[in-house]
């Protein structure tokens, strides 16, 4: 699991460092990693050339950049694993709340609070990597997070793939076989012969169409409204009491 830490003090990345190095051992967790990087565009740079983290370990004020910004520029690529901020004040806590920060840790840090943090992020990193799909895409193998795919549309041999960050993907496979990977990671649907809907990315269901949160309307064939209706409401109210 790698873990990227950002703070522009050198003295902070070490005791961030060495604090992830003693859970490592207290836990058993041995496979952790530490990546420090002293900017923000450092951090977004390793990002851009491929780098791939499960965690992340942000200061609020790195330098003349926001972490916030920094957080929130990590999510519009996409990236749903867990962020940590680390500060010495809790002005920008509201702030950080719509990146969906996981935990906002103090300086100086507590050893009880740091490793309370890492059990919260280990687990949630865990849970992100087990709904990885492998694909042999255009650029490569690559994996995938399910929760990011918005929907996916058949073209010929290929399905193309649409992301939360707006990017796309091309993979030689069948609908089918897409699907079927596809199918028990998450809550997906087919619709029509040629398409396979994220329902957790739905903004509304129409019966001539959905509409999904980046505005794509796919039409409904006819005589499915009413199963793609039930299945989308379903999805609304899970766990919800009657």
């Amino acid at each position: 699991m790698r873990i990227a830490i950002c703070d522009d003090e050198t003295i902070i990345l070490d005791e961030v460092s060495s604090y992830i190095k003693k859970y490592s051992k207290l836990c058993g967790k041995s496979e952790l990693e530490v990546f420090p990087f002293n900017s923000a565009s450092s951090l977004l740079n390793s990002i851009d050339n491929g780098a791939l983290f499960d965690i992340f370990m942000l200061d609020v004020y790195i330098g003349d950049e926001m972490g916030t910004e920094l957080a929130r520029e990590i999510r519009r690529k996409g990236i749903e694993s867990p962020i940590v901020f680390l500060t010495t004040s809790i002005e920008h806590a509201p702030e950080s709340l719509e990146t969906g920060t996981l935990r906002y840790l103090i300086k100086p840090l507590k050893p009880e609070k740091f490793y309370e943090a890492m059990d919260v992020a280990y687990t949630q990193a865990e849970t992100l990597s087990n709904k990885l799909i492998k694909l042999k895409t255009d650029n490569g193998n690559e994996s995938v997070n399910v929760s990011r795919i918005i929907f996916t549309e058949a073209h010929g041999h290929y399905q193309f793939l649409t992301l939360s960050d707006s990017s796309n993907l091309r993979v030689r496979m069948t609908v089918t076989e897409l699907f079927e990977m596809l199918e028990n990671m998450g809550d997906f649907i087919r619709c029509g012969s040629a398409y396979i809907i994220n329902m957790r990315k739905i903004k509304m269901v129409t019966p001539e169409s959905i509409v999904l949160i980046n505005e794509k309307i796919i039409p409904i064939p006819r005589g499915n409204y009413s199963a793609i209706k039930k299945a989308f409401w379903e999805l609304q109210y899970e766990g919800q009491e009657d």
